[in-house]
C-alpha cells in the first residue's frame, strides 16, 4: 500500500477520554492526546483511515529509547522531529502545528 498524500491538516490536541471512537480508532485525522497510561502521543493518521498511531515524545531532548521524536514543547503550534511514518498510510511532518505530506 503506498502511503496518501493529504493536504496540510491541523494538529488538535484532545483529551484522552474523547480521543478514540467506540471501535477504537482515531475519532478524527491529525488529533494528538496524551495516553494516561506512559505519556506517549496518540496521533490520529492523518490520512484520514481512522487508525491511532504511538509516538514517544520528550520537550528539549529526544528520549534515548527509539524510535523517538523531539518535541518543541508548544501545544498549540507542535513541531516533531524527524518525521512520522505510519507505515502503508502516510509519510510527512508535524511543522508548527500542521501535518504536511512529504
Amino acid at each position: 500500500m503506498m502511503e496518501k498524500r493529504t493536504d496540510p491538516l491541523p494538529a488538535i490536541f484532545v483529551p484522552y477520554a474523547e480521543f478514540f471512537d467506540e471501535d477504537m480508532g482515531a475519532k478524527v485525522p491529525g488529533s494528538i492526546s496524551v495516553s494516561d497510561e506512559d505519556g506517549r502521543w496518540l496521533y490520529g493518521c492523518p490520512c484520514g483511515c481512522g487508525t491511532a498511531g504511538a509516538l514517544r515524545v520528550a520537550a528539549g531532548e529526544k528520549p534515548a529509547q527509539s524510535p523517538s521524536w523531539l518535541w518543541n514543547g508548544s501545544t498549540e503550534k507542535p513541531t516533531l522531529t524527524p518525521s512520522v511514518h505510519h507505515v502503508g498510510h502516510w509519510h510527512g511532518w508535524l511543522t508548527e502545528g500542521v501535518w504536511l505530506s512529504c
